[in-house]
C-alpha cells in the first residue's frame, strides 16, 4: 500500500526505469474525519444486515440502487487505528515524495491542471477545455463531482520545471545505478580474465627464471635505460627500470625482496582484478569505461608497468 514511504520510492524506481514521469497526490484528510468516515460505513454495514436478515421471512424485492461509496467495506475499529499509526505521511524533503499535491479533503478546486501539466508535461490554459476522462477515470470523478466540498484549497509543492522545446514542461526522466539493469554479461568473461593475467604472471615467472640476476638481466637488455619482457596478447611491454631492478635487498628478480617475487606478482595481480571485475565483458551499467577480453592484457600490463615505476615493494 502507498501509505508506506517504502512503496511510494518503488514506485518512483518503477517510473525511472520505465522513462516517465510520476508525482503523489495526497489527499489531507484528518484523524478524526477518517475515523468518523469508517463509523459511518460501519453503521451502514450493520444497517444493511439487519436488514436482510428481516428481508427472509418477506419477499425479495430485488437488489436496491447504492453508491460507490456505501459499497465500500470498512475497516475493524482496531485495524484502522494501526493504518494510522503506521501512516508516512509524504514530504516534500523525499525525492521520490515530488512533485507532491497536498489536497485537503474538502477541497472543491484540487489542482488538477497543475497535476495534469507535472504527468503529462503539457501546460493547461484557462482558454482550453479540460481534457477528457478515460472510460476508466469516469466514474472517479463522477464520484468527487456528487461528494459535498468546501472551499479550503490545495497545495502544490514540487521542482521547477522550465518550458523546453515544442512548448512541453515534461522534465527529462534520467535513470540511475538503481533503476537500469546491467546489459549482458559474458558468462566466460571472468574466466579469459583471470586467465590472461595468469599467463601473464607466468610468462614473467619463467622470465626470472630465466635471468635470475638483475645485473644480468640489465646487461642483456637492449635498452641501458631498464628490463623490457614480452608477455603473451600484448602488444605493451613490461618495462621495470634499471634504477627499481637493481634497488632491491637482493639481486634475484624472483628472490624474495625481488622485483618479480611470485608472492608480489600474485598480490598485484589480485588486486587488479578485484579493480577491474565489474568492468569486464562489457558489465558497467553505463557502458563506459567497460573492458573488452581482447584489452585486458595490455591494461594489466599498464597496471604492472605503473607498480614497477613507483618502485615499491
Amino acid at each position: 500500500m502507498n501509505y508506506i514511504k517504502g512503496y511510494r520510492y518503488q514506485l518512483w524506481c518503477e517510473a525511472k526505469a520505465l522513462g516517465t514521469t510520476c508525482c503523489v497526490v495526497h489527499v489531507g484528510t484528518p484523524v478524526d474525519q477518517c475515523v468518523a468516515n469508517n463509523e459511518a460505513r460501519l453503521h451502514r454495514q450493520k444497517a444493511a444486515t439487519d436488514t436482510n436478515n428481516a428481508d427472509t421471512t418477506t419477499t425479495s424485492q430485488g437488489p436496491s440502487a447504492t453508491t460507490k461509496d456505501e459499497d465500500e467495506d470498512p475497516y475493524p475499529p482496531d485495524l484502522l487505528n494501526n493504518l494510522i499509526f503506521r501512516y508516512e505521511e509524504p514530504s516534500t524533503a523525499s525525492r521520490w515524495d515530488k512533485p507532491l499535491f497536498t489536497v485537503p479533503w474538502s477541497d472543491a478546486a484540487p489542482p488538477v491542471a497543475d497535476i495534469w501539466t507535472a504527468l503529462t508535461g503539457i501546460a493547461a490554459t484557462p482558454d482550453e477545455p479540460a481534457p477528457s476522462p478515460s472510460p476508466a477515470i469516469a466514474p472517479l470523478t463522477s464520484t468527487l463531482a456528487s461528494t459535498h466540498l468546501s472551499d479550503a484549497a490545495s497545495i502544490a509543492t514540487g521542482t521547477t520545471t522550465t518550458r523546453r522545446a515544442g512548448g512541453s514542461l515534461r522534465p527529462k526522466i534520467k535513470p540511475h545505478q538503481a533503476t537500469v539493469l546491467p546489459p549482458a554479461t559474458d558468462s566466460s568473461a571472468l574466466y579469459s580474465l583471470e586467465k590472461r593475467t595468469s599467463a601473464i604472471v607466468a610468462a614473467l615467472r619463467s622470465f626470472a627464471l630465466a635471468h635470475p640476476s638483475a645485473e644480468a638481466a640489465l646487461a642483456q637488455s637492449p635498452s641501458a635505460a631498464g628490463i623490457a619482457i614480452a608477455v603473451p596478447e600484448a602488444e605493451a611491454l613490461v618495462f621495470i627500470p634499471a634504477h627499481v631492478a637493481t634497488a632491491g635487498s637482493t639481486d634475484e628478480l624472483a628472490g624474495a625482496g625481488g622485483i618479480l617475487a611470485l608472492p608480489r606478482l600474485q598480490r598485484l595481480r589480485r588486486q587488479w582484478i578485484s579493480l577491474n571485475r565489474s568492468y569486464v565483458g562489457a558489465n558497467h551499467s553505463s557502458n563506459r569505461g567497460s573492458l573488452a577480453p581482447e584489452q585486458v592484457p595490455d591494461a594489466f600490463v599498464r597496471f604492472l608497468n605503473a607498480d614497477f615505476a613507483g618502485g615499491s615493494r
